[in-house]
């Protein structure tokens, strides 16, 4: 296509190059012509006044007697002298132009006017305010004329015949009975056009000669130069061709083992056809992110590259192609026209291999274990082997071959459901606190509340947070529910005497823009005291600094802090001394079989101690009857709280 763009140009140079010429020459053409036609006329117009200054100075000098006129000065008369004048003048000058005075009434016949100028007088009866006339319809002349009419001067020769000298009513018989203003003649310019045309167009053809040469001289340097030019470009078009190849090379090669990559994987599978059988297996390498750590990323790269040697190494079968996907991820892709189960023993083996292999690099003796997942003859063959992939990886198997029962699309689509559920509820305002009583044993009232979130849909429905707080912490949706519920609480709270507390975790204390709103609310709220912050214990308390400083912040507002959970999993009762809180809550796992579980009462009996030894305050989550209070009253608790005071409700108890 650009090959055949370039001989275009090459063609379409010469044709240009003649049009512009073309043009060059008939507008300069057409130039010659209006400088001609200017010339005559401004040359007609200078003639013109040198001849009527001198007309009018010999009038005058007869007006005022100078030269007294008389039969013998008669042909010193302007009128009379301007034929003979006109003969030598045009016979003297090199364009032999004529100029006299004629008259459509002229006593002398050789002052009569010609066609032409006949036209001209014609043209200043028709029109008495113009004053000159200028026309090339002559093809031998231009004609120039300025009009001549009749002044006092000129009514003693030709006002009544009676009234003139006498040597004029004898010498001419007409030309009288003139009355002032009357048009009287023309001062007639005739300039002839051969010779002022073959001056201005011997410099046009000298011009055309220039040009030719000009257009000549740089059509053989732009030719040169396109020619040169396509050469230039059919070397960029190659370069461009070869760094294009390069390019996509790149795009499905991975940079660091030369291998095909995911691009490539992708690719390939969407324009298989013929195949009748088709498996994938995905290699995951078990801890490498530990083997980076501690032998760094060098290290991390070689043992790659040899795992991928191996791996190419083992599979030789040409219907066997091997990929390496991003991370630590290998695929092997297979159009073998095997059953499922052959194709997984021949991985298996391969797996074998790789973690019999000892790797050797760099002075260090690595091996390594690794976690695959298998699909075969499947729609979808690399999210179907990616499941089985990350099964494996979950349940610390080596091998997991998909099946229809570690499906989780269900779940993916769920999750997704979830995800439009929170943001339609964020958007729709449908985030709601529901508010749970907290009893004090000792004086026997409710004393507080715990702010609890709901998602109340339009149809009514109350949805509870086991069902969408983990989603909402995956999709980043979390710190909007946090925001929401001290709004909310905040304002139900506003104008009550009640303590209320609301569940932070340790992710909204880290998260500095949620850390700023709560700064704020406090700041804002008439009765900071009222406010308890529960902090999740089961939550991985990594930084101390930053949990310790939002505590100290807000407890200099009045805010006091509880520890949520105490008692599941390991907890630890350091956190307890490090963090300065106020409130113990005992973790429902606990409670809940506190009057069937002799281990749960000493446990939830030594907390109580515990807390009571130094200076804190106890609560127990889910009291479910009158049994388990009055143990937990016999055990010395401060707080209870569950469905036995009271459920979580839109209103207070």
């Amino acid at each position: 296509m650009n090959q055949y763009f370039n001989n275009k140009i090459l063609y379409a140079i010469p044709i240009i190059f003649l049009i512009v010429l073309l043009f060059r020459i008939s507008y300069s053409y057409h130039e010659a012509k209006r400088q001609v036609y200017d010339f005559a006329k401004k040359e007609a117009k200078v003639l013109n006044a040198h001849e009527m200054a001198h007309r009018d100075y010999y009038q005058n000098l007869f007006t005022n007697k100078t030269i007294p006129l008389n039969e013998k000065t008669l042909p010193a008369l302007p009128a009379y002298s301007s034929y003979a004048i006109s003969q030598i003048f045009s016979k003297n000058n090199i364009l032999n132009i004529q100029i006299q005075t004629v008259s459509d009434r002229a006593r002398n016949p050789q002052n009569a006017a010609d066609i032409s100028e006949l036209k001209a007088i014609k043209f200043f009866k028709k029109n008495p305010k113009e004053k000159e006339y200028f026309s090339d319809k002559n093809s031998e002349y231009y004609l120039y004329a300025s009009v001549l009419r009749i002044e006092n001067k000129c009514l003693t020769c030709h006002a009544s015949k009676n009234k003139a000298p006498l040597f004029i009513q004898k010498r001419y018989s007409k030309a009288y009975d003139y009355k002032l203003n009357e048009l009287r003649g023309i001062m007639s310019i005739k300039i002839p056009k051969n010779k002022i045309n073959s001056y201005f167009m011997s410099h046009f053809f000298y011009s055309i000669i220039y040009d030719f040469l000009l257009f000549i001289v740089l059509f053989v340097i732009l030719y040169n130069i396109v020619k040169k030019s396509k050469k230039i470009n059919n070397f960029l078009e190659y370069q461009i061709h070869l760094k294009t190849d390069e390019l996509k090379q790149t795009l499905i090669t991975d940079n660091l083992t030369k291998l095909p990559n995911r691009l490539k994987l992708i690719d390939y599978i969407k324009n298989l056809y013929n195949a009748s059988s088709v498996h994938l297996a995905l290699i995951n390498i078990d801890g490498f992110k530990d083997i980076n750590d501690f032998y760094g990323h060098k290290t991390g790269d070689k043992l790659l590259k040899q795992i991928a040697s191996t791996i190419v190494n083992l599979c030789k079968d040409k219907s066997t192609s091997v990929y390496k996907l991003p991370s630590d991820e290998y695929a092997i892709f297979s159009v073998a026209d095997v059953k499922a189960s052959e194709f997984i023993n021949n991985i298996r083996t391969l797996i074998n291999k790789i973690q019999e292999t000892n790797y050797l690099i760099d002075g260090n003796s690595l091996y390594i274990t690794v976690s695959c997942g298998v699909a075969s003859n499947e729609h979808g063959l690399i999210t179907k082997a990616d499941m089985a992939l990350q099964v494996a990886k979950e349940n610390k198997k080596s091998l997991i071959s998909y099946s229809s029962s570690i499906d989780t699309a269900e779940q993916v689509n769920k999750n997704i459901q979830c995800v439009t559920l929170l943001k339609n509820a964020i958007h729709n305002d449908q985030i709601q606190p529901y508010f749970q009583p907290i009893y004090n044993v000792k004086t026997k009232k409710i004393e507080k509340y715990e702010a609890l979130v709901r998602i109340k849909t339009q149809d009514g429905r109350v949805i509870v947070p086991n069902s969408f707080l983990d989603i909402s912490i995956k999709s980043k949706l979390y710190p909007n529910i946090t925001k929401v519920m001290i709004e909310k609480s905040f304002a139900f709270f506003q104008n009550t005497d009640y303590e209320f507390s609301i569940n932070l975790s340790i992710n909204d204390i880290l998260n500095k823009r949620t850390m700023d709103f709560i700064m704020k609310s406090l700041h804002h709220y008439n009765n900071p005291s009222k406010v308890v912050f529960e902090i999740l214990e089961s939550d991985k308390i990594g930084n101390y600094d930053d949990i310790k400083l939002f505590i100290h912040n807000v407890k200099e507002l009045g805010c006091k802090i509880a520890l949520d959970d105490f008692g599941s999993g390991y907890s630890n009762f350091s956190h307890v001394l490090e963090l300065n809180v106020d409130y113990l809550k005992i973790d429902a796992s606990l409670v809940k079989n506190i009057t069937t579980d002799e281990n749960s009462r000493k446990i939830t009996q030594t907390i109580i101690t515990f807390a009571s030894n130094i200076g804190l305050k106890t609560i127990a989550e889910y009291v479910e009857n009158e049994e388990a209070l009055n143990i937990l009253d016999e055990m010395g608790i401060d707080f209870i709280q569950g469905y036995f005071i009271g459920k979580p409700a839109a209103k207070l108890v």
